[in-house]
């Protein structure tokens, strides 16, 4: 009898050890994967009373997503990215940002600064179409602080 439960014990030990392995093997993966060296970039639309404005159009270089109930577009890789600023800086660069719908005036986001590696959350106010000239709204992003701060030799 005594044989028998050590070899019960022994099996289960067994078992218990491929199961650690095999979760740590898992949870090693999952971490590899969560350090990514993607650059995206998620957009949240709203309107001028800060409500989501959803099946808005998003563009980003030559992608195009549609906002959700929420207003979010999904995250958006930005590949290939470059820096209108300063083309020797390598770890931030800028992206162009277009956002129509109908109703609302056509609206950009120029110079978006994003940071390679990394994901940029950006809520963009929409105009609603009017009798006005307005043809579209510009935004245009400064540089971040630290280039600031650089040119002005702080």
């Amino acid at each position: 009898m005594f044989k028998t439960t050590l070899k019960s014990v022994a099996i289960a030990l067994s078992v218990l050890a491929a199961v650690v392995l095999i979760l740590t093997a898992v949870d090693g993966v999952k971490n590899v994967s969560a350090v990514s060296e993607a650059t995206t970039i998620k957009i949240t639309v709203v309107d001028l009373d800060g409500m989501p404005v959803h099946n808005a159009k998003v563009k980003v270089g030559e992608q195009s997503f549609f906002t959700d109930n929420k207003g979010l577009s999904p995250a958006i890789a930005c590949d290939n990215i470059t820096n209108s600023y300063d083309d020797s800086i390598s770890d931030w660069g800028t992206i162009t940002v277009e956002i129509t719908k109908d109703g609302y005036t056509p609206t950009f986001v120029f110079n978006c600064v994003v940071y390679r590696g990394e994901m940029r959350k950006l809520t963009v106010r929409i105009y609603p179409a009017d009798s006005s000239d307005l043809p579209y709204v510009n935004y245009v992003e400064s540089p971040p602080d630290e280039y600031m701060q650089g040119l002005l030799g702080e």
